[in-house]
C-alpha cells in the first residue's frame, strides 16, 4: 500500500517513511500509517517556556530571600503555569499528531490539540464511512475587490464522509505564483491517504491531472518514459 511521493516535495526519513511539508505541519507517510503532525519548528516555543521556568526557579533559589513576598508568589504562579503547558506542548510537538490514518486499525482519527497532547480522540472515522477525499482551493477566483484574484492560494485536503460531513486533513497556503507547488503537496498527501483508505481524491474545477517527472516536478511530454511519471494537477 506504499505510495511514492514525487521527489521534489519529498523528504526521506531514516526510518523509511516520507515527509511532505504543509502549513506549520508535515505529513509523515508510511506503508500502513499516515500522520499529519506539527512541524519541528513548533518545539521552539515550549522550549523557551521551559527555559524561562528554569530561569525563574534558579532566581527564586538563589535570590528569593531578598525579594518581596508578593513577587515570589507571582513567580511561583508563573512557573506553575509555564511548566505543565510547555511540557504538554513539547510532547505534542515531538510525539503527538493532529490526524492519524491507520490501515491496521481501519480508521482516520482527529486527535486533541494542545491540552490533549495530540492523544485524545476528537473525531473518529472508520474507512467504510469515507465517501471520498477532495482538494479545495480558495483565492483563485475573482471576488468582491474589483474582480481581482487574491495574492494567496489556500489549498485544503478535505475528507468527506458518507453522511456529507467534511473534515479537514491538511491545509497549504502559498503565494499565487507558487500555486502549483501548493497543489502538488496537497494532492500528494491526498493521493497517499486515498490509496491507504481505498478511496478517491477529486481536484477543483479548472485544474487537470497531468503526468510529471517524480525527480524534477516538470510535466512529462508524451514521448517521455512513463516509468518516471506520477500524477499531479496543473491549472488549465
Amino acid at each position: 500500500m506504499e505510495y511514492q511521493v514525487p521527489e521534489h516535495i519529498a523528504i526521506h526519513r531514516r526510518d523509511g517513511r516520507t515527509e511532505v511539508l504543509l502549513h506549520r505541519a508535515m505529513a509523515v507517510i508510511g506503508p500502513n500509517k499516515i500522520e499529519i503532525k506539527s512541524a519541528r519548528g513548533t518545539v521552539i516555543l515550549p522550549l523557551i517556556g521551559l527555559a524561562t521556568a528554569g530561569g525563574i526557579g534558579w532566581f527564586m533559589a538563589t535570590r528569593g530571600f531578598s525579594v518581596p513576598f508578593w513577587l515570589l508568589v507571582v513567580l511561583l504562579l508563573t512557573c506553575m503555569i509555564l511548566v505543565p503547558f510547555s511540557a504538554m506542548s513539547l510532547i505534542s510537538s515531538v510525539v503527538g499528531a493532529d490526524v492519524v490514518v491507520d490501515a491496521r486499525k481501519g480508521s482516520a482519527t482527529w486527535q486533541q490539540g494542545y491540552l490533549g497532547m495530540g492523544i485524545g480522540t476528537r473525531e473518529f472515522v472508520p474507512f467504510e464511512k469515507i465517501d471520498h477525499l477532495e482538494v479545495t482551493v480558495e483565492g483563485d477566483q475573482p471576488d468582491r475587490w474589483h474582480d481581482n484574484v487574491d495574492d494567496l492560494r489556500q489549498f485544503a485536503l478535505v475528507l468527506v464522509k458518507q453522511s456529507g460531513k467534511r473534515l479537514i486533513l491538511a491545509q497549504v497556503p502559498v503565494p499565487a505564483y507558487g500555486q502549483a507547488d501548493g497543489m502538488d503537496r496537497t494532492l500528494a498527501v491526498g493521493q497517499a491517504v486515498a490509496k491507504l483508505v481505498g478511496s478517491t481524491v477529486t481536484i477543483p474545477e479548472g485544474w487537470e491531472m497531468v503526468e510529471i517527472d517524480t525527480d524534477t516536478g516538470e510535466q512529462l511530454v508524451n514521448s517521455a518514459p512513463r516509468a518516471k511519471g506520477k500524477a499531479s494537477a496543473r491549472r488549465r
